[in-house]
């Protein structure tokens, strides 16, 4: 495998890599013995359906990837930055996080939900699955003037670049199929029956405002159109319903994290993500807690952002060290069409928590 194809696998599972391995290189046909036989770690349920849906328990496992690496990236200056789901054990089952009932055990559950979603949607809209399809839209064939479009998308016009009056846009492509994806992630994620208790609450609601989030992100994030006219011209457009840029979903998700509420007996099934037990300050090693501790961490001196290091390390203080790493430089040109670097050293001071 070559470098760059390993380092783009290497935060994917162990006991997963070599079956995604096979499907990103070889692109065999997707088989329960091809996918489910090879995933020990499914319940009895799961492997039903992995079973009757062997290509779409494909996408939710690389949903899952996505929603980690997602994880990764939102909380990057956070005290918990996800690195216990990354290094945990199989399927994510061993995480001491997903065990707990802290708000960011909700925001893990609501991104893997987001994220199972956000794949099966897009490879129903790729044509990918043969269980789903592209998604029927009401408005299809439906002829409508520019600015209505420009209505739809909520005063967006810098998507659609500067039009004349006469522009005309119509339903086409083929659109994220959400009913189906929110459906198998249901199946694939939620416990089965009634909660019976509060982390089961939590969870259950968690992966229901995962599923939901694209479709109560704005209509403006949705919709994708192609340029049709003279010389390339938009003079007019096909539409249609694509899946959101999955960052936006991840920071969505983030900003109901940061504003959860604890559960109470009195509170109902809002918007909101609830949690049930108060996190701890992450600050040093804890297994139990899912916490890897902050020492060592890179931090930003004399910021008031999460990653400073007043915040991330805890009192503790930081160390200055040096770093030396290399670069381009004196770069040079040879016609035609080659450039030419050499590598220089670079000096970089960087803050460390103690």
């Amino acid at each position: 495998i070559s470098p760059s194809v390993s380092s783009g696998l290497c935060w994917v599972h162990s006991s997963l890599q070599s079956s995604l391995i096979l499907w990103v290189l070889a692109e065999p046909v997707l088989t329960p013995n091809t996918i489910c036989m090879t995933l020990p770690w499914l319940s009895r349920r799961q492997l039903g359906l992995c079973t009757r849906s062997p290509e779409a328990m494909a996408s939710a496992l690389q949903g899952v990837h996505l929603a980690i690496h997602e994880c990764r990236h939102q909380l990057q200056e956070r005290r918990w930055d996800c690195s216990d789901l990354s290094s945990s054990g199989t399927m994510l089952l061993n995480s001491a996080v997903l065990k707990r009932g802290f708000r960011e055990s909700a925001f893990a559950f609501s991104l893997l939900a987001a994220g199972v979603t956000h794949a099966v949607a897009t490879a129903c809209s790729l044509g990918e699955l043969q269980s789903c399809g592209c998604a029927r839209q009401g408005t299809e064939n439906q002829k409508l003037k520019l600015s209505q479009l420009q209505t739809l998308s909520r005063g967006k016009a810098s998507l659609w670049g500067e039009p004349g009056p006469q522009d005309t846009w119509e339903w086409g492509g083929c659109s994220a199929d959400f009913d189906y994806a929110q459906k198998f992630a249901r199946h694939f994620l939620d416990p089965r029956g009634k909660p019976r208790d509060a982390h089961a609450r939590m969870q259950l609601h968690s992966h229901r405002i995962g599923r939901k989030m694209h479709k109560n992100m704005r209509r403006a994030y949705w919709i994708r159109c192609k340029c049709h006219g003279p010389s390339g011209s938009c003079q007019f457009r096909t539409c249609w319903l694509a899946a959101p840029d999955f960052r936006r979903v991840g920071s969505h998700l983030r900003e109901r994290m940061d504003h959860a509420i604890l559960l109470r007996p009195h509170n109902s099934n809002s918007g909101h993500l609830i949690f049930y037990e108060p996190s701890p300050d992450f600050c040093e090693p804890d297994p139990s807690l899912g916490s890897p501790g902050t020492h060592g961490r890179p931090c930003t001196k004399g910021s008031v952002r999460p990653d400073s290091c007043s915040s991330l390390c805890c009192g503790r203080g930081h160390n200055v060290l040096q770093e030396v790493h290399a670069q381009r430089c004196h770069c040079r040109f040879h016609w035609c069409c080659h450039v030419e670097c050499e590598e220089c050293p670079a000096t970089e001071w960087v803050n460390v928590c103690k």
